[in-house]
């Protein structure tokens, strides 16, 4: 049996008790709240100054700073670098290219829908995508993923090394390139 409660009932305070606290709130005008003229002429400036002084987190001096400083982070050797830049447009690549390849293959069907083939293919997809995402925000760990990628990009190759059709040699070039980049940021 479904209760319907009014608001003002007995029964609806009691379903509901933290409701009357809702409505205890400071419903006063803004000119009957007593703030005085000092506090109505403070600059922005102030408020700011004052909050950022009181209410800044221990990190938050770690991800704010100057236009100059975020440029010379953004510009930093890691970020930059060619081969940083070559892992991660090969990276992406591959990720694009397996997943056309999959559904090419589920197209075609047969031996190209194998289980064992296709889940390969989607393994690979994912970690090079999963790698993109670990390169991108730096993480200490990129390394090890780029290791991981390389290897899953080298028996991926293999595999579809051994269809005739052209995406797939296609596929296997790209998985190859990817893992050689990888690889070497995995050192």
């Amino acid at each position: 049996m479904t209760r319907y409660y009014e608001h003002g009932s007995k029964d609806f305070d009691k379903a509901n008790p933290t409701l009357g606290e809702a409505e205890a709130r400071d419903m006063r005008r803004i000119d009957e709240k007593g703030y005085t003229g000092e506090t109505l002429e403070k600059t922005p400036d102030e408020d700011n100054e004052q909050w950022s002084s009181e209410n800044q987190s221990p990190i938050a001096g770690k991800i704010s700073g100057t236009m100059e400083d975020l440029e010379r982070v953004q510009g930093s050797e890691v970020i930059t670098s060619d081969e940083v830049r070559e892992c991660l447009k090969d990276s992406l690549d591959c990720y694009q290219t397996c997943t056309e390849t999959i559904t090419r293959c589920l197209t075609i069907g047969g031996r190209h829908a194998e289980k064992e083939h296709l889940n390969l293919l989607m393994d690979c997809a994912r970690m090079c995508n999963t790698n993109v995402d670990f390169m991108l925000r730096n993480s200490p760990y990129y390394p090890q993923t780029c290791g991981i990628t390389a290897d899953i990009c080298d028996e991926c190759a293999d595999t579809c090394d051994r269809f005739d059709d052209d995406f797939m040699k296609e596929c296997a070039n790209i998985c190859r390139r990817c893992s050689e980049s990888c690889r070497e940021m995995a050192r």
